[in-house]
C-alpha cells in the first residue's frame, strides 16, 4: 500500500534536492540521519485520498517547480512552511481527530470506486483502520505541525 511521509525539516535545508537526504527501504520506511519517531509520520495513500479535499485548503510550496500551490502534491514533494499554513494544517488534522474520535473501532471508511472487470460490476473499497492507531498518527502529525510553527521549521510531505 503506497504511503505518504511527513517530516519536520529546517526551512534552510529545503530545496529541489531535499529528497536526496532521505532513503526508503523495502517496507517503505523512511530513513535519514537524525530522523526520530517524533519528527516524522506516515499515512496510507487511501487515507490521504479520503481527507484530500480538506488538505487542498492549505497554502503550500513545491520545491521542484519553486511555485506556490494549494494542497499536497500527491506524487511529489510539498512543503508546508508559512506559519499560517502550519496553524491551518494543525487545525484541520485536529478536526479530523475529533471526528474520528466518535467512530466505532475499527474505523471503516468508503474508499475509491472500482470495477470488477469482466462483469463491469462496481463497488466501493472499504478502508479499515484501527481507531487508536489512526488517531495516534493524526495526533503525532498535528503535534509536528505545532512544533514546526512554534520553532520556525516546516513540514515536508513526500507523496507516493
Amino acid at each position: 500500500m503506497p504511503k505518504h511521509h511527513f517530516v519536520i525539516e529546517n526551512k534552510a535545508e529545503v530545496n529541489e534536492y531535499i529528497h536526496t537526504s532521505y532513503s526508503w527501504d523495502s517496507q517503505d520506511l523512511i530513513h535519514k540521519s537524525g530522523l526520530t519517531p517524533e519528527n516524522h509520520t506516515t499515512l496510507e495513500d487511501e487515507f490521504i485520498a479520503y481527507i484530500y479535499d480538506s488538505l487542498q485548503w492549505l497554502d503550500t510550496w513545491n520545491p521542484y517547480t519553486c511555485t506556490r500551490c494549494s494542497g499536497l502534491n500527491n506524487y511529489g514533494i510539498t512543503v508546508i512552511e508559512e506559519q499560517n499554513a502550519l496553524l491551518k494544517f494543525q487545525q484541520l488534522i485536529r478536526v479530523w481527530i475529533d471526528l474520528f474520535s466518535h467512530a466505532t473501532d475499527p474505523i471503516v471508511l468508503t474508499g475509491n470506486y472500482s470495477n470488477d472487470g469482466e462483469d463491469q460490476k462496481g463497488y466501493y473499497e472499504k478502508l479499515v483502520y484501527n481507531k487508536v492507531e489512526l488517531i495516534n498518527e493524526l495526533h503525532k502529525l498535528a503535534n509536528m505541525a505545532k512544533y514546526a510553527e512554534v520553532n520556525g521549521k516546516c513540514i515536508v510531505h513526500f507523496g507516493i
